[in-house]
């Protein structure tokens, strides 16, 4: 084998040779040679410093938010007493600066079709765009106030709206809405909204230079949090879970989270008076995660107890950890484990999970409906079954609206009747 020669050393003579061929290869000489001069005593000159203009823009929008808060008296009673199918209507509600937008919550405490029964359905309803006009993209969120006016969660999710176009049909269980009557039996729905109002122009400014260190600033701000944090300065209020203390600050709770803001307002709540947050139903390290979350916006999460975080999340409406577990645990899909995550969707009404359940379904539904546990599952939770297949239903129509291969609703043993009824009703628009 032959060895190979020796690199040749870099040497002034020999980088000027090199010089001499670039330029000579790109038929440019910086500047013409004097006429005493010569290649040999050539040496380029230095390298022009670069002159770089920067275009600073920024895209200004703004969106609208309207809220409805909602008291039902005898809502308990409703629930038992209401036929299936009836329903209650929310006064329209929206926001001045868009007022050809309004909006209505429809509620049936016993379901709305005979599928639902023993379930609590909710619909949003868009009542204020003409006909034809685009549809509206919209963030919403329902959830009830117990009579410690602490979130019960129903629903959050975001979808298009039309005119006169209802989305949802959120179920929730008796037991669950049962844990939101408050101590008069009544129910207090709150339900809040955020959209582009119609025909919102965006349009592109020259931005000024603070408006880039945004982002920098309100680092610079979270740094200085966790700082304080950490080092249990001017903590004012204390959680205690699992034999543990953690320290902190009642404003930065307050600030992350409505629960924790209604706790620290409210005189009459121990948490007001004494600064002691007792939590005796999670553990440490899930609420550690949650108040780490809260003041340094990091999220290092052990796949193993993401089930867990999303509970304390869910519970303390610590809403961007939620989505974040929600994610986390829809990336762990399998076909083991997918009747598990289906249910801690539908416990925590986690639409971003359900909905990646239903996708999951769509793509494995002949092993997901042939599995020992699909036939164990059909006696405990069959409407959320109907539910998932409803909605992986949607995704096979919207993916192949020619033709879909997709299993139909009949996977779910029911009287033949009850077959028919359910299978227009994923057919039928809402």
């Amino acid at each position: 084998m032959q060895s190979r020669p020796p690199a040749r050393q870099l040497t002034p003579t020999r980088a000027r040779e090199l010089d001499e061929s670039y330029f000579a290869m790109m038929n440019f000489w910086p500047f013409e040679l004097a006429e005493n001069s010569s290649r040999e005593n050539f040496s380029p000159s230095p390298i022009l410093p670069r002159a770089e203009v920067v275009s600073k823009q920024a895209t200004k929008v703004t969106a609208l938010s309207a809220k409805l808060e909602w008291k039902i008296e005898q809502f308990e009673r409703l629930m038992k007493l209401s036929k299936n199918g009836q329903n209650l209507i929310s006064k329209q509600f929206g926001c001045p600066e868009a007022t050809v937008v309004s909006w209505e919550l429809h509620v049936y405490p016993n379901g709305k079709r005979d599928e639902d029964a023993t379930n609590v359905s909710f619909f949003l309803r868009q009542v204020g765009l003409a006909r034809g006009e685009e549809p509206i993209m919209t963030e919403f969120q329902i959830y009830a106030l117990n009579k410690e006016n602490q979130r019960v969660s129903v629903c959050r999710d975001t979808k298009d709206f039309t005119n006169q176009q209802g989305r949802g049909k959120f179920q929730v269980s008796r037991e669950k809405m049962n844990n939101a009557i408050r101590s008069d039996g009544s129910l207090m729905l709150v339900c809040e909204v955020e959209y582009f109002p119609p025909g919102a122009k965006m349009s592109v400014e020259t931005a000024e230079d603070a408006s880039f260190m945004q982002e920098s600033e309100e680092n610079a701000v979270r740094d200085a949090n966790r700082e304080m944090w950490l080092k249990e300065l001017f903590t004012d209020c204390v959680i205690q879970v699992g034999g543990k203390q953690i320290k902190a600050h009642k404003c930065i709770l307050g600030q992350h989270s409505e629960v924790f803001r209604t706790m620290f307002t409210t005189e009459t709540m121990v948490e007001a008076k004494g600064g002691i947050i007792d939590i005796k139903d999670c553990k440490y390290e899930p609420v550690y995660a949650m108040v780490n979350y809260i003041y340094t916006n990091a999220f290092e999460l052990d796949e193993t107890c993401a089930e867990d975080v999303l509970h304390v999340a869910d519970k303390y409406a610590v809403f961007p950890l939620k989505e974040k577990c929600e994610k986390c645990l829809a990336s762990q899909l399998t076909l083991k484990n997918f009747f598990s995550i289906l249910v801690v969707a539908d416990i925590y009404s986690a639409e971003i999970l359900k909905n990646a359940c239903a996708r999951f379904f769509f793509e494995n539904q002949k092993n997901i409906t042939h599995s020992a546990e699909w036939k164990q599952m059909k006696p405990l939770r069959p409407f959320l079954l109907i539910e998932i297949m409803e909605a992986a239903f949607d995704i096979g129509a919207s993916d192949c609206p020619v033709s879909s291969s997709f299993t139909t609703i009949e996977a779910v043993e029911e009287p033949r009747q009850s077959r028919k009824r359910v299978r227009r009703s994923v057919i039928a628009p809402q």
